[in-house]
C-alpha cells in the first residue's frame, strides 16, 4: 500500500485546525483569563479578528508555524502580552516528513493598525524562554499578524 504523503500532511494540518476550532467552541470563545475584558481590542488568527484567542497560526497556508496554549497576563488598547508554546515543522527531510518542534515563549502585540472603531493588536513580538532559535537565528521573532488580513481585504 503506497502512502501519500501530501494527502497525510494536508490532513494533518486540518485536525489542527478543526481541534483548535473545537477547543475555542468547547470554552464557549471564553478567554483563559476570566479577568481580563476583550473591549473592542482585536487581533487576527491569519485573516480571522478573533479576541484573546488561545492559539493562532503564524504561517497561515501551511501551519507550519503555530502559537497555542496562550495565557494572556494583560490585554490592553496599546499592548497585550502573554505566555504560550510555539510549534515549527522542521520540515526535513520535506515538509509532510518533518518533525515538530516546540518552545516554551513570551508574546507581546502592540497596536498597529485601527480600522473604523476597532483596535488591531498585530505587532507581535515572540521570545523564546528555552535554547531554541528561530529561523533568523535568534530568540526573538517579530511579526505581523494583521498582514495575511490586509492583502486579503486588498483583492
Amino acid at each position: 500500500m503506497k502512502i501519500n504523503r501530501r494527502l497525510i500532511a494536508s490532513l494533518a494540518i486540518i485536525s489542527v485546525l478543526i481541534w483548535g476550532f473545537a477547543a475555542r467552541q468547547l470554552n464557549g470563545d471564553e478567554p483563559n483569563t476570566a479577568n481580563l475584558a476583550a473591549g473592542n481590542i482585536w487581533t487576527y488568527d491569519c485573516e480571522i479578528p478573533v479576541q484573546l484567542p488561545e492559539s493562532f497560526l503564524l504561517t497561515c497556508a501551511d501551519g507550519g508555524w503555530y502559537v497555542y496554549n496562550i495565557k494572556w497576563q494583560s490585554w490592553g488598547e496599546k499592548e497585550a502580552k502573554a505566555t504560550a508554546i510555539f510549534s515549527e515543522n522542521v520540515c526535513e527531510p520535506n515538509c509532510a516528513e518533518g518533525y515538530r518542534v516546540e518552545a516554551p515563549v513570551t508574546l507581546t502585540l502592540t497596536t498597529f493598525a485601527k480600522p473604523g472603531k476597532k483596535i488591531y493588536l498585530t505587532n507581535l513580538v515572540m521570545n523564546t524562554s528555552t535554547e531554541k532559535n528561530f529561523e533568523n537565528g535568534d530568540r526573538t521573532l517579530t511579526w505581523n499578524l494583521g498582514e495575511f488580513a490586509k492583502m486579503m481585504d486588498s483583492n
